[in-house]
């Protein structure tokens, strides 16, 4: 394609999405509600395969980058849900081609989205039915585009990079490692990376390596060189028929359950599109190929079970890190092994001048298939907590009962536990969940990474006050510890996050931070 045609081309994709938006802003403004209807999987796929991908992605693309991070306004929900652009150009490059109609415009963005929203999910053999299973499929789908990258970008830095030194790890304490599974030390994939995002973000979703020819290139190329970020195009990128064998070779959910089945997007959110160059057609993803959980598959693939191994070990000793960050007068304590059989207590002990919280690490990991909510789910899930459960049990019975190695550890006062997932498990805290598990002898709740993240922003005193609160409220608890501390005033931003972030000189602030 000339320049040109590309103009040409560019100019048809910013009508359509113009046109789009003006659509939805006259028919908002006239109060005018689309007609629901009942859509099956088959017919959106149809929807989007009616137009060339060529055509329908740029204008996907286009659409996200102006959207803002997090994606959290409720009117671009309504318009334009990112996870409906994540799946409509997962459909368009397995299904469709450059022989469908070339017209465009903002109308065909609307009966896309119509459809996307309309979609109905029936009852399937083979799939979880009733309200969690359901809740399980629409909380991975969406709630991961609403979480700001912030953190995530931030987490890998201050876990991986910033690490103790005196942990146990079987190949994480080698620098080498980062080298096989990226190519270049982790840091540097951070940085070459974050560029690829931002070229991404100013270009509509566009990334030509060309670019870096450029002369006022020359500064940024010395700190993140060239051969970083050609090899961090290469791992996130692919052809369209590389993206459909990787699609391929995924485990699928049950017929009808296809909108939450694997989208190699999430892996490599770059295609390489006719013209030659590269095309983000969601590229909220970019940077999300960074974080700890798009990681820990290439770190299997790669290095093994050594790799789960010593990410577990480093998920535990970051959650020590940031509880040690409230300073006085809370006071940090790790795990302590007691009694002549050697039995490990639980990860941390929190001790506040009014509670004690109990922290148990988990860092157990959601597949594709749990994600969809596929029969078994449950039980994963189940397992998983009931042992976090059976171990907060455990060492508080051995507090009762006066065990000398646990005597620095006080047990007069009020008790809260606290399950920490190394990956957000949504509904964990739901009523739903809680009738599946068995009962913790204290009040407990199960928060993420990125809620620690937050709750060790408060003072020590709201700490204690709010965790007292939430676990004494029948409905509060039963919510995710985010959205239970909404009411909190936060002083300050984590300390760990922002070390982290301030390694990445180049790298812009967030709109929202920690």
């Amino acid at each position: 394609m000339d320049e040109g045609a590309r103009r040409a081309s560019e100019l048809r994709t910013g009508a359509a999405v113009n046109d789009y938006m003006r659509m939805v802003a006259r028919r908002r403004a006239a109060g005018v509600q689309e007609l629901r209807r009942t859509v099956r999987f088959e017919e959106f796929r149809q929807v989007v395969r009616r137009h060339r991908p060529s055509v329908l992605l740029p204008a996907l693309a286009a659409l996200t980058v102006g959207s803002g991070e997090p994606f959290d306004r409720p009117t671009n929900l309504e318009t334009y849900p990112p996870w409906a652009v994540a799946l409509a150009a997962r459909e368009s490059i397995l299904w469709s081609n450059e022989h469908r109609n070339a017209r465009f415009d903002g109308d065909d963005l609307r009966v896309l989205f119509n459809a996307h929203n309309d979609l109905y999910e029936s009852d399937l053999p083979g799939v979880s039915k009733g309200v969690l299973g359901l809740l399980t499929r629409i909380a991975f789908e969406q709630f991961p585009y609403g979480e700001s990258i912030f953190e995530e970008v931030s987490r890998s830095h201050a876990m991986l990079i910033d690490k103790p030194a005196n942990l146990n790890l079987k190949v994480l304490a080698n620098e080498r490692s980062w080298q096989l599974m990226l190519g270049m030390p982790l840091g540097l994939a951070v940085g070459a990376t974050f560029l690829l995002q931002v070229a991404a973000n100013e270009n509509a979703g566009w990334y030509d390596p060309a670019w870096l020819d450029r002369h006022d290139l020359a500064e940024i190329l010395e700190q993140w060189p060239r051969y970083a970020l050609d090899r961090r195009l290469a791992d996130l990128s692919s052809t369209f028929a590389e993206f459909k064998a990787d699609y391929a070779a995924a485990p699928k959910p049950a017929a009808g359950l296809e909108r939450y089945a694997y989208n190699p997007l999430t892996r490599r959110p770059f295609v390489l599109m006719p013209d030659g160059r590269y095309l983000a057609p969601q590229p909220r993803l970019i940077l999300r190929t960074i974080s700890p959980g798009a990681l820990f598959p290439i770190g299997k693939e790669v290095l093994g079970d050594a790799f789960a191994h010593d990410l577990g070990t480093l998920v535990e000793a970051y959650v020590g890190r940031q509880l040690r960050t409230l300073g006085r007068p809370a006071d940090v304590y790790p795990e302590i092994t007691y009694g002549k059989s050697h039995v490990k207590s639980i990860d941390w002990f929190l001790v506040l001048p009014s509670a004690l919280v109990m922290f148990e690490v988990k860092s157990a990991r959601f597949g594709l298939l749990e994600k969809a909510a596929m029969d078994g789910f449950e039980e994963r899930s189940k397992g998983l907590l009931n042992r976090a459960v059976k171990q907060l049990g455990t060492t508080s019975s051995a507090l009762d009962a006066g065990r000398a190695e646990l005597a620095h550890i006080p047990k007069d006062v009020p008790r809260i536990g606290v399950v920490v997932t190394a990956e957000p498990h949504y509904l964990s805290n739901s009523p739903w969940m809680r009738d599946l598990t068995i009962s913790s002898p204290f009040p407990t709740l199960v928060a993420s990474l990125r809620e620690i993240e937050k709750l060790v922003t408060l003072s020590v005193e709201e700490v204690a006050r709010q965790l007292t609160k939430i676990t004494s409220d029948p409905s509060r608890s039963t919510w995710n510890l985010g959205n239970a501390l909404q009411d909190a005033a936060f002083p300050r931003r984590n300390p760990l996050l922002e070390e982290a972030w301030a390694a990445y000189p180049l790298l812009r602030q967030p709109e929202h931070g920690p």
